[in-house]
């Protein structure tokens, strides 16, 4: 069998494999969305919960994002009215721009949460968290509620079959490419000999053994077929009359007694 058969078999199975994984991914999103849900509720998992115009101190963890939300109030600038103060009397410093994380709608009907900042903390300790706004203010550890989805079977399922089902489809198209390559490679090939312009013609080949140049002649070509008449001849030649014809005074002397 040839390798591009190979090839183009390889990339049947694995092609056919990312499609089952992502319709397990597909199928698992509903289910997995709804455990996840409460989770990104920030009135439900917080580390602090600061209403407007007060400042709450609260412990935080070394090596984690941090993230202040707020409910979305059109016009407001609500990105001024978030203070982080740590030990020292310093304020932190905003880590990352808020809009690498999206709002939070956690239901269809519920209120939505926009981080308003995002903290990256290199030290643990002590910090005041700040609420100059006029409506509440939850901060969210997003490091610890990302290691709690991974947790979750269904979820788990859901980004283990989506990756793996993207990967494979991406193998599959590679596979499929190489196995297009050895295929044309193959249609080149004939009997094992690589065809090429460089095959002599019939012309060719006769010019050369019989040492002839471009400019001369090829003589007439011998007619395949035998002659019948030539070939009898050839084979039956004539028979002449070796009979001595008797003379004519003989067969009078004959006749007359």
């Amino acid at each position: 069998m040839s390798v591009g058969a190979d090839w183009r078999r390889a990339a049947k199975w694995t092609s056919a494999g990312s499609f089952v994984l992502l319709l397990v991914a597909i199928a698992s999103f509903g289910p997995a969305m709804d455990q996840i849900e409460p989770l990104q509720d920030p009135e439900k998992e917080n580390v602090a919960e600061v209403e407007a115009g007060e400042s709450l101190s609260v412990d935080l963890i070394e090596g984690r994002y941090y993230v202040a939300l707020r409910i979305i109030v059109e016009g407001e600038d609500t990105e001024s009215l978030v203070r982080l103060i740590d030990s020292e009397g310093e304020e932190m410093e905003e880590s990352l721009s808020s809009n690498w994380f999206g709002d939070r709608p956690i239901d269809g009907e519920g209120p939505l949460y926009r981080p308003v900042k995002i903290y990256f903390l290199y030290d643990s300790g002590s910090y005041v968290l700040h609420n100059d706004g006029d409506d509440t203010l939850w901060l969210v550890d997003e490091s610890s509620m990302q290691l709690k989805m991974l947790t979750i079977p269904t979820v788990l399922l859901l980004f283990s079959t989506c990756c793996f089902g993207l990967i494979s489809g991406v193998m599959a198209i590679i596979l499929a490419i190489l196995s297009l390559r050895f295929q044309r490679i193959t249609e080149e090939k004939v009997t094992g000999i690589v065809v090429s312009d460089d095959i002599m013609s019939t012309d060719e080949l006769y010019r050369t053994y019989h040492k002839l140049n471009d400019e001369e002649k090829i003589g007439a070509v011998a007619d395949p077929f035998v002659n019948k008449n030539l070939e009898k001849e050839i084979l039956e030649p004539e028979v002449k009359n070796e009979i001595n014809p008797t003379s004519e005074s003989e067969w009078k002397e004959w006749d007359e007694g």
